[in-house]
């Protein structure tokens, strides 16, 4: 599949990579049809964030398809149109109990282009998929909801699925 590669503070490139694999049960596989590139992606670029290694796929929000579930995700199916968020959230933590998953303890927060291969690429993996990434609901296009990051899907998602 074709990537974004970072290799250092101003340096990048399209490239053939290999396609992601589930890694967990609670893994989706998502072919990108849309992505967005915020600050963070920039400052990534300008060299701002040294956790960010060479070699990491960039880009943190997407859309698209699932295209493959590992056997825990009780949520989503392979075709359903999903909205994949910034932040990851094991949903079992004490701080995604507490609606701060960003601080998620179990391996999630910032992770997606960061600690893990991100979103800029014809597919991505993303943990812990069913706190992770949310349905689009139907008559919203891709660049619709890549645009507006559909904040009202995620917060209330975590709040039906924590709550």
């Amino acid at each position: 599949m074709r990537a974004l590669v970072y290799h250092g503070p101003g340096q990048k490139a399209w490239e053939e990579v290999a396609d992601p694999e589930i890694l967990d049960d609670g893994d989706v596989i998502v072919r990108v049809d849309a992505t967005t590139i915020c600050g963070t992606d920039l400052h990534i670029l300008k060299g701002d964030v040294p956790a960010v290694h060479e070699g990491r796929i960039l880009g943190h929000e997407a859309v698209g398809t699932v295209w493959e579930a590992g056997n825990g995700v009780r949520r989503f199916s392979p075709g359903d149109r999903v909205l994949v968020s910034c932040i990851s959230a094991c949903g079992s933590c004490q701080y995604c109990r507490e609606a701060r998953y960003g601080q998620c303890l179990e391996g999630g927060g910032w992770v997606l282009g960061h600690k893990v291969d991100g979103t800029q690429a014809e597919y991505v993996r993303v943990l812990y998929a069913d706190l992770s990434t949310f349905r689009i609901p139907a008559g919203v296009s891709d660049q619709q909801a890549a645009a507006a990051h559909l904040p009202a899907i995620e917060t209330q998602s975590h709040r039906d699925q924590l709550h």
